[in-house]
């Protein structure tokens, strides 16, 4: 526990914001939050919530908007009002897509005590697509951006410090989606197209995502445990854990 009460310095000093304990002593609700296309996010019940995919049901109406701006005189007042018709529709898909995930967040902020997802780098999924196959990365860039994940975390990260809650980010390279959440074993690599596997070890069938979502509830699980026992007494959680700021310690297998 040196090591990992080393590498946990920096919350000892100037938290803002934490966690209050349990009242009862117990653990806490924990869920995992696997973030998806398929669904936006599994929980680790099992709980689907479907993807909106906003920017697919109002393509037909933008693609229409896009090609009567095109059809207009540059410089003219009919071109500015098609302008303006296309912004108004991008902002009604960013009011709905807005209050969707606010719905869904403060729904699992209340409803649970440590909240785990998994660090994604964004930036890197949406990297320009190139060469051979480009055309279905654009098209699955164009879904990640419409799932909106920086949104959703953003939203989890500030209600989970309004709410007293702890977010817990699991290292991006934690084998979550191939590692039995029944027995620990770890399988290959798994397209995406694969939704369902059997683990080699114990037998078990694995929905994809509710076996990611518990695999991430498990490792947050206990990243909470080993900042809660570093952390001297009288001190109140964080409301926020990285496993990528706890350099000392090492994934799960």
């Amino acid at each position: 526990m040196q090591a990992a009460s080393s590498s946990l310095y920096w919350w000892r000093n100037g938290l803002s914001r934490c966690l209050p304990c349990l009242r009862d002593g117990g653990a806490p609700k924990a869920v995992g939050l696997d973030l998806g296309l398929a669904a936006l996010v599994t929980l680790d019940d099992g709980e689907k919530v479907d993807h909106p995919r906003l920017l697919k049901k109002y393509g037909a109406k933008l693609a229409e908007l896009q090609r009567s701006l095109h059809r207009k005189k540059r410089g003219s007042k009919n071109r500015e009002k098609a302008r303006q018709e296309i912004a108004r529709l991008y902002a009604l898909i960013g009011d709905v897509r807005r209050d969707a995930l606010d719905q869904l967040t403060t729904r699992l902020v209340r409803e649970n005590q440590v909240l785990v997802v998994e660090d994604l780098s964004i930036a890197s999924l949406v990297r320009s697509p190139k060469g051979k196959g480009r055309r279905r990365k654009a098209g699955l860039n164009r879904a990640i951006l419409d799932a909106s994940w920086g949104e959703l975390f953003r939203q989890l990260r500030y209600k989970c410090a309004w709410y007293g809650r702890a977010l817990v980010v699991v290292d991006r390279f934690f084998p979550s989606t191939r590692r039995c959440s029944a027995c620990g074993v770890i399988g290959p690599k798994l397209d995406l197209a694969v939704r369902g596997w059997s683990c080699g070890g114990c037998g078990a069938e694995h929905d994809r995502d509710a076996n990611a979502a518990r695999n991430l509830r498990d490792e947050g699980m206990r990243l909470y445990e080993l900042v809660a026992s570093a952390l001297p007494p009288g001190r109140t959680m964080p409301s926020m854990i990285r496993a990528s700021e706890m350099p000392d310690v090492a994934l799960t297998a």
